[in-house]
Parts: C-alpha cells; sequence; structure tokens
C-alpha cells in the first residue's frame, strides 16, 4: 500500500487541533484543580509540561522516520512486549476519542437538540469521521489545510466580542493561595498530551519526518496560547468561581454577552469550531487508531476495519457514563490527570528504555529502521 504523505504544516496544525478541542470542552486549567482567577498562571506551566511530552512522543518517532510507534515497539521490545504497548496505545485512541465525542454530545443535546437521543448524536459525529479515515490522512490533511485559518479566524472573533464584558479585576489577586493550586490546575492540563500520542503514527506520513518534533512543538506553543487567552477572558466575564462552577465555561462567557443589540449569540462560532475541531481530531483517532490495528495484526489494509471500529465507539462513548454530572467526574485531577499521564509514561518508558539499551550495548536499532518500510506500502 502506498504511504500517504502530509505536509509537517498540516502536521502542526493538526497538533493545534488536537490541543484546541481541550479548551473547547473542559477548560482545563480552570474547572479541573483550585487555580481559579490564577487559571492562566496553570496554562503558561501546562505547557511546560506538554512541550516535554511533545519531546517524549514525537522525539522516539524521529529516531525511527519510516516507521509507526507500533512497528518501533516491535523493534525495540520484541513482538510480546511490543505487542503489549502498542495495546495500551491503541486502547488510548479508542478511549480519549470516545471522551471527547461524548463531551460535545452533551452539549449539543442539552443546549440545542433536548429531544435527540444521545447514541444519534454520537453516532452521526463518529461515521463521518470514519468516511474522512476512510478517504485516508492526506484528505484530512487537506481539510485542515482549507478550514485552519477559518478556525483561527473564529478564535479571534471570539476574543474580541469577549473584551465588550471583560472585567479584569476578576484576575486579582494574583497567587493569593500560593503556587500549590496553580500546579494542581495545570497538572490535569498536562495529561491531556496524551491526546498527542496518535502523532506517532502519523510520523511516517511527514514530508520531512525530522522536523516532526520541531513542528510539534509549534503547535504545542499555538494551542497553549489560545488556552491562556481562553482562560484570561473567561475568568474576566464570568468571574473565577462561576467560571469553575461551569459545565463548558467557554461556551458560557460567549453566552452570557451581547456585543450589540443586533449582534449576539456568538457562541455559535464556538460551536462551530469546536465542532470542526472534534471532527479532525476523531478523523485522526480513528484512521491512527485502524492504522495501528493493521500493523499491529499485520493487515495488507486498516480500512476494513475502520466501521467495525466505529461502531465500538459508538458504543463506548455512550455507555462510558449515565449522564453528564457523572461523567465530568472523570476530568477530576487526581482521576483523568493520573490516568492520562499513566497512557503516555507506561508505554513510553519502556520504548525510550529499549532504545537506550540498544544504544548502550552496541546496537543501533535506527539502521534497521528501513526495514519495515514495506509494511506501510
Amino acid at each position: 500500500m502506498r504511504v500517504e504523505k502530509i505536509a509537517n504544516r498540516q502536521f502542526l496544525y493538526i497538533t493545534v487541533i488536537m490541543l484546541a478541542t481541550v479548551v473547547f470542552s473542559t477548560l482545563p486549567v480552570l474547572t479541573t484543580g483550585n487555580a481559579r482567577q490564577d487559571a492562566w498562571a496553570s496554562g503558561l506551566l501546562a505547557f511546560a509540561g506538554v512541550a516535554l511530552f511533545v519531546n517524549v512522543i514525537v522525539g522516539l518517532g524521529v529516531h525511527f522516520p519510516r516507521c509507526s510507534v507500533v512497528q518501533v515497539s516491535r523493534k525495540l521490545l520484541g513482538n510480546a512486549a511490543g505487542g503489549l504497548v502498542s495495546l495500551i496505545i491503541l486502547w488510548s485512541f479508542l478511549h480519549l476519542a470516545s471522551l471527547e465525542v461524548r463531551i460535545y454530545a452533551e452539549m449539543i443535546i442539552g443546549g440545542f437538540l433536548t429531544e435527540t437521543p444521545l447514541v444519534f448524536v454520537v453516532g452521526a459525529m463518529i461515521m463521518v469521521a470514519v468516511a474522512a479515515a476512510y478517504a485516508g490522512i492526506e484528505v484530512i490533511g487537506r481539510l485542515v489545510d482549507l478550514f485552519f485559518p477559518l478556525l483561527i479566524a473564529m478564535f479571534l472573533v471570539s476574543f474580541f466580542s469577549l473584551l465588550f464584558e471583560a472585567k479584569f479585576i476578576n484576575l486579582q489577586p494574583v497567587l493569593a493561595r500560593g503556587l500549590g493550586p496553580v500546579l494542581e490546575s495545570s497538572y490535569n492540563t498536562i495529561a491531556y498530551s496524551s491526546y498527542l500520542m496518535v502523532l506517532g503514527i502519523l510520523i511516517p506520513h511527514l514530508t520531512r519526518p525530522r522536523k516532526a518534533t520541531a513542528s510539534a512543538f509549534w503547535g504545542a506553543a499555538v494551542a497553549a496560547f489560545i488556552l491562556v487567552i481562553t482562560a484570561v477572558l473567561t475568568v474576566a466575564v464570568l468571574g473565577p468561581e462561576e467560571g469553575f462552577r461551569s459545565v463548558f465555561p467557554f461556551f458560557r462567557s460567549l453566552r452570557a454577552i451581547r456585543v450589540t443589540e443586533f449582534l449576539e449569540r456568538t457562541e455559535l462560532l464556538v460551536i462551530f469550531a469546536w465542532g470542526f475541531s472534534l471532527f479532525v481530531a476523531l478523523s485522526t483517532f480513528i484512521y491512527c487508531g485502524g492504522r495501528g490495528v493493521a500493523q499491529l495484526f499485520n493487515l495488507k489494509d486498516y480500512r476494513p476495519i475502520l466501521l467495525p471500529m466505529g461502531v465500538i465507539w459508538v458504543a463506548l462513548s455512550v455507555h462510558s457514563s449515565p449522564d453528564m454530572f457523572e461523567f465530568r467526574g472523570l476530568y477530576l485531577s487526581y482521576v483523568f490527570g493520573a490516568y492520562g499521564l499513566f497512557l503516555v509514561l507506561f508505554p513510553y518508558v519502556f520504548l525510550w528504555g529499549g532504545y537506550l539499551f540498544r544504544k548502550m550495548t552496541g546496537q543501533n536499532p535506527e539502521e534497521e529502521r528501513g526495514e519495515e518500510k514495506s509494511a506501510e506500502r
């Protein structure tokens, strides 16, 4: 099978979008932990942690530019241990995507389609993403190229509209309770870097895979900037306490403003931007999951397994929690924070350990990277 290629620019855009869905959905620097008015500081600290995980996830793949993380796992750890590590990584694609689509579906049903069954909304979104994944990563990359400028424009319009109601006095006092609450809120945000594990599958599809770390780093930097600005304006509009209690704080802050007598309901921009970001994220998750499963079990093509995977995704998303309030409990720092960090650290500690062990024993695993090139063709 031909190896599909995307530009490093598109790789950067995908990185931004994967992390931007976090801003739209839960704005974790505000709604998790206890940072309150210092949520912006948690965003800055979180960027340092996310940048570190970008180097952990993407940095390893750069040493194997023709192999996905599934193929690298077998190369470094052997078939049995490498297969187990790969299953954990592939599970993260499945579970994280099901959580993200459930949040968006709950917002759509709660705010607009109150009589629509949850399974219908979730199923529609996932099946559209399956169709995009079936078309391939090149098609997803072109869609990102087309709509990413529009996404940024919607962010800018949203930020500008929030300025009309912003009361920056809500950001004071700064660090009144010390660094403890700020660190607690940044902890959960760093755990969202587990969303970037899909990048380990995409590296062989880049036109310049050796530049993947720089592209992912700048993508994380743009996402962190969006996160910090969103936190500042949301707290300035809603106040720290109301923002903390809101289920969808960014959406809630936009819904509370009225720019002029004839210009209101600017939250529709966020709904569209969030929907597009979620579509790209789901398509990428499903594509990478299908590719990874096909490589793990030596299948010739990933496309026949996409529809069954989509059905599993729908079932897992719908049955993950009985309602939104219990579902939100999954995103507490001591739950999702620990879980997200485990999904990244557990497999990559073994992968980096295997890589360093081979280097120290005189083996050069990078010289063997061409052996599995046929698995992608």
